[in-house]
């Protein structure tokens, strides 16, 4: 294993739809329920990046150096 080496990772979209309750937002190509409702622009992204850093770390995972 090479421990240095470059990983790029394609990582899902996202949609947001603007309702009269708030900002709701799922996977683009996902048959998943709207997740929300959240207050601003910057709570749903918040979400967003929250859900894409789980993403990366568990593709990385299986390239993680043993501790």
């Amino acid at each position: 294993m090479i421990s240095n080496a470059k990983r790029v990772y394609a990582l899902a979209g996202f949609s947001v739809e603007v309702r009269p309750r708030g900002l709701f937002y799922r996977k683009t190509y996902a048959e998943d329920d709207w997740h929300g409702p959240y207050s601003s622009v910057a709570s749903v992204t918040l979400m967003i990046a929250r859900q894409l850093g789980r993403e990366i770390a568990k593709r990385d995972e299986p390239h993680q150096l043993p501790q």
